[in-house]
């Protein structure tokens, strides 16, 4: 392939040179031809320019001629398309048992409701509404609740000579608040304390 370009070129500086040449030569000739049609008439110029215009020359012997020669190909078979490995086959992964259902997990679950159905009572809050000696006055009093506070426990506890009544089982201290504001209307002494409560009952306070 390399030859062959160099080929080319060659052939193509040969060309140039013989170009410059004839170029030359050609005006050399007008040169002559302009200093002889001074001295003739009009008509003589118009026929010189009349011949310039009408030459020509072969230029098809010194042409280079070229023979096209195709690169040679080869033919080669199609390729066996290329052989996959086997594929191995799946594995089963056993079968576990869903979290849901798991025996493990529902005996622990088990075990924890039991013991918080065992857990009865809890640190919350109590309104104590009474503190005296008269016990007809704590009787009265667990009348008025159980009247207007069906929700609300009374609880009385008895120290000699004192007695002492509390309503209520509250797990918040926000609920406590809230029914220690009712309670104060008709008990102005009432006060909250913290006490150990029913779980149990605290649900029904609303």
């Amino acid at each position: 392939m390399k030859a062959y370009r160099d080929k080319i070129q060659l052939d193509n500086a040969v060309i140039l040179v013989i170009l410059m040449a004839f170029s030359g030569w050609m005006s050399s000739c007008a040169a002559i031809k302009k200093v002889t049609s001074g001295k003739t008439a009009a008509g003589s110029s118009t026929s010189s320019s009349a011949d310039y215009n009408s030459y020509t020359y072969d230029l098809s012997a010194t042409r280079p001629k070229y023979t096209a020669s195709l690169p040679a190909t080869t033919n080669t078979a199609p390729s066996a398309p290329p052989v996959r490995p086997a594929t191995e086959p799946r594995r089963t992964m056993p079968l576990v048992e869903p979290m849901h259902i798991n025996k493990k997990l529902d005996a622990v679950l088990d075990t924890i409701s039991v013991r918080n159905h065992a857990i009865r009572y809890a640190q919350g809050y109590r309104i104590q509404i009474y503190v005296g000696n008269e016990r007809t006055e704590v009787d009265r009093l667990k009348r008025f609740t159980y009247q207007n506070f069906p929700e609300l426990n009374p609880y009385t506890t008895y120290r000699a000579p004192t007695y002492r009544l509390k309503v209520g089982d509250f797990m918040r201290r926000m609920d406590a608040e809230r029914y220690l504001a009712q309670l104060r209307q008709q008990f102005p002494s009432a006060t909250l304390l913290s006490d150990r409560i029913e779980i149990r009952k605290s649900l029904a306070v609303n």
